[in-house]
């Protein structure tokens, strides 16, 4: 293998595996056309046996572990179907042309204002918001998975529960477990976020860090984060199942409702303070979780997948071995079979 086919591999190989997609990235074409969405049900499922979970309490870790996996079936059904294939883009489509009432504009839930932006001809979501368009849609995804998770009803479609709205049965579990995993995914952001450059290296990531700050300033301590050690290296997610619906969802709609307003009439002035400013990592975070999340870090997992091969009029399966060497001549093959 030429070096720098086995570089073309190594950077293929280093990119995460999504759990699920929503397609096409064009939003003109899925705000007036339509689009699909798809759940990667191997992704979803593919994880080691055994495999250690910091910061969850000893009392969650029965609930979390027996309900994890179908909460984030629900996360990823929610935020890729709804989370991005929701929204409207307000829009100045050519000179003088609106797709929306240019004389009696949409009044903002925000501002209680009609709105003073929107986008201009040629203008795009990420042209106009820039370099956090990617990790705010992601977060504005989320958001809406954490809100409409809570709704009984969309639980029973993913067959949790009778639609009925009971938190200490198993739909509540799965709610309860969803919630939990987005606060340790938040903690566990920290690290791809960079102390040097103070800056965010992945979209999930920082999405969901913002989303356990929200979590976290609820109120009525719905959530905190626990611990006893000097270097926090005990710490624990502290989350009370019975104020989800009271506290967690209010407060994921508040953020959702901004996140979302200031998207679809192009204010990226907002979106980007209100972004920058929960996104913030404090010194506290840097010095003293972020070390402790480092110190629990679980090796990265890599994937050794399959490819398809015509021979002839058929279609056949070549796999490969669990392996370095069955990864590495999986891509290979995947690039130039």
């Amino acid at each position: 293998m030429q070096v720098l086919e086995l570089r073309q591999c190594i950077r293929l190989i280093l990119h995460s595996i999504p759990a699920g997609i929503n397609i096409p990235n064009y939003d003109d074409i899925r705000q007036t056309e339509g689009f699909k969405n798809v759940s990667l049900g191997n992704v979803l499922s593919a994880k080691a046996p055994n495999e250690p979970i910091p910061f969850i309490k000893d009392k969650d870790l029965e609930v979390y572990s027996k309900y994890r996996d179908p909460a984030f079936e629900v996360q990823v059904g929610l935020h890729e179907l709804l989370g991005h294939g929701c929204g409207k883009l307000l829009q100045e489509t050519a000179p003088g042309e609106y797709n929306f009432d240019i004389s009696n504009p949409p009044i903002s839930p925000i501002t209680k204002e009609p709105i003073k932006t929107w986008y201009k001809p040629g203008q795009t979501w990420s042209g106009v918001f820039g370099a956090i368009a990617p990790s705010y849609e992601e977060c504005r995804a989320e958001c809406v998975a954490m809100a409409l998770s809570c709704d009984f009803d969309i639980l029973q479609i993913f067959g949790h529960g009778d639609g009925k709205t009971d938190i200490d049965g198993p739909a509540g579990d799965v709610l309860y477990a969803a919630y939990l995993s987005m606060a340790r995914a938040g903690l566990t952001a920290l690290e791809f976020w960079d102390p040097k450059s103070r800056k965010w290296g992945q979209a999930h990531m920082q999405a969901r860090y913002s989303i356990l700050q929200t979590f976290l300033n609820a109120g009525n301590d719905f959530a905190s984060l626990d611990y006893t050690a000097e270097d926090v290296s005990d710490l624990t997610i502290k989350l009370d199942r019975h104020k989800i619906l009271s506290h967690g969802r209010p407060a994921v709609e508040k953020y959702l409702q901004e996140l979302h307003i200031f998207k679809s009439t192009a204010d990226a002035e907002a979106g980007a303070k209100l972004y920058n400013d929960i996104t913030n990592v404090n010194d506290w975070y840097a010095t003293k979780v972020r070390p402790a999340v480092l110190a629990k870090k679980t090796p990265r997992k890599v994937f050794v997948q399959a490819n398809t091969v015509i021979d002839g009029d058929k279609v056949t399966l070549k796999e490969y071995d669990a392996t370095p060497e069955g990864l590495i001549q999986s891509y290979a093959e995947r690039e130039y079979i």
